[in-house]
């Protein structure tokens, strides 16, 4: 591994949430999310990106589903 001061890092991309950056030297991107710290591949960045978008996906899919059955559930039973 190289010395932290030979690294050469770039930020991609950063929010509330964490960040991650490519290190040219090492050709590898960190991803920073809170206390955990992680280090992929390229190819590897995509197929998260996939997995993360389709979970996103089925869950907002799930939200909406789920108010839709609270609301008939409560026009069902005359709830409020």
């Amino acid at each position: 591994m190289k010395p932290r001061s030979q690294h050469s890092r770039i930020l991609l991309s950063r929010n509330e949430g964490g960040a991650i950056a490519f290190c040219e030297s090492c050709d590898v991107l960190e991803l920073e999310i809170g206390a955990v710290s992680l280090r992929i591949d390229s190819h590897s960045l995509d197929l998260l990106s996939k997995l993360i978008n389709e979970a996103a996906t089925s869950m907002k899919s799930y939200k909406q589903e789920k108010a839709r059955f609270t609301q008939e559930m409560q026009q069902n039973f005359g709830l409020h």
